[in-house]
């Protein structure tokens, strides 16, 4: 196992890692609006002053997604308008056991470390980073398509292209009504950091209007949730797979996870909602915030990270167990999902002691030769990540 770094010790020192010193505090920070109305992301930025090589590199969209110990925001990158996902984390947020020192970042949260540190077609790529008194800002590849009802087969290029076309036009009108009046609702500071005032009038202005060039403000960054890309809002839409794109699904995430392994890294939280998915049954692993590196000689926890309709039965049972067999678990848990559109257990104790929900659907022998090998209730008698990579069923080959 080709361990990239431990993420507890400093490898030069033999000592735990320190988490960097918090920046100054700047004075014109202001507290996170209570506004109901507005996302996670606009409560949290809209007063905020970002670092200003941010600012001139990058404009803020639309909000992807939020969490416990962040958010995720689309980008557009100024210099060739390309579009990117910016994941904003907490600084006050990330656990003790959840940095890592990197080579030339320094100090910085495991997920950072680790998407810097990787590069495989099935996760999310890494662009760049910054930081600021309150944010760790992760700058990566946008990839999926909007799986929502109206929306369920939408060109990802053709919506990205659309909303940025209709949003430079109507920015464009904008600003020469606000060059003749002597005003706007956008502005850039002296300091080089962005902000926006929203207002009734521009957060109203709907996207249609925006298409239509209608002289009136752009919608402020972040007042609009993007539908979700992920795996979990495929399956939502399809119910299920053939076994086939089924196969051509999973592949991708073992052949990740297999990568990953090989690193030495275990993600620790492989689910649907972790998985982004376009058109093209294209997926990329994302949300490495439970990531871990695993030492050359092995290593047990004692602790979980992760989600909790995921755990193996070792982790519900509160053993002392190995990452690598628990995520192999996870990946059994998902094979089923993609297969059959729900889940394979009712409840905890069905897990530890008892047989998966049977499928109302028929697969193939060696598709339910792997399931039940993933799904084995000791770790011993499971599948290795490796067992997983060159079964049959992955490989496309037939069981003797």
């Amino acid at each position: 196992m080709n361990a990239i770094l431990d993420a507890t010790f400093d490898p030069t020192t033999q000592g735990p890692i320190t988490p960097p010193p918090t920046p100054a505090t700047s004075a014109s920070q202001q507290a996170p609006s209570d506004d109901g109305k507005l996302t996670v992301s606009a409560r949290h930025l809209q007063h905020h002053p970002l670092v200003p090589e941010f600012v001139s590199e990058y404009t803020l969209g639309d909000e992807l997604g939020s969490g416990g110990f962040g958010f995720v925001v689309s980008a557009t990158r100024n210099s060739d308008q390309k579009e990117v996902a910016v994941k904003f984390i907490f600084r006050d947020k990330v656990p003790a056991h959840g940095w890592a020192k990197d080579p030339e970042l320094g100090v910085v949260p495991m997920e950072i470390y680790a998407l810097r540190n990787v590069s495989h077609p099935n996760i999310i790529g890494f662009m760049g980073s910054y930081q600021d008194f309150k944010y760790f800002y992760l700058v990566m590849e946008l990839h999926g398509t909007p799986w929502s009802a109206s929306n369920p087969l939408l060109s990802k290029s053709n919506v990205n292209n659309g909303m940025m076309e209709a949003i430079a036009k109507a920015t464009l009108n904008h600003r020469n009504a606000a060059a003749a009046n002597g005003g706007g609702s956008a502005s850039t500071t002296s300091s080089g950091t962005a902000s926006f005032s929203p207002t009734a009038s521009s957060s109203s202005s709907s996207l249609n209007q925006l298409a239509e060039g209608l002289e009136e403000p752009p919608k402020p960054a972040l007042l609009v949730r993007r539908t979700s890309c992920d795996l979990f809002e495929c399956i939502e839409h399809h119910s299920k797979f053939s076994e086939s794109q089924a196969r051509l699904i999973f592949k991708q995430i073992v052949d990740c996870v297999h990568y990953l392994n090989a690193k030495g890294i275990c993600h620790r939280d492989i689910k649907d909602e972790n998985i982004v998915i376009d058109n093209d049954f294209v997926v990329k692993l994302i949300d490495f915030g439970s990531a871990v590196i695993i030492p050359p000689q092995g290593k047990v926890f004692d602790r979980f990270y992760g989600t909790i309709n995921y755990a193996s039965p070792e982790i519900l049972k509160g053993e002392k167990y190995r990452a690598e067999s628990a995520e192999v678990w996870s990946l059994g848990i998902l094979l089923y999902t993609i297969l059959y559109g729900e889940v394979p257990f009712n409840d905890p104790m069905q897990v530890i002691s008892g047989a998966y929900i049977p499928p109302r659907v028929q697969s193939s022998s060696e598709c339910l030769h792997l399931l039940n090998w993933m799904l084995a209730k000791t770790p011993e008698r499971r599948a290795t990540i490796q067992d997983v990579a060159k079964h049959p069923w992955i490989v496309g080959l037939s069981m003797p």
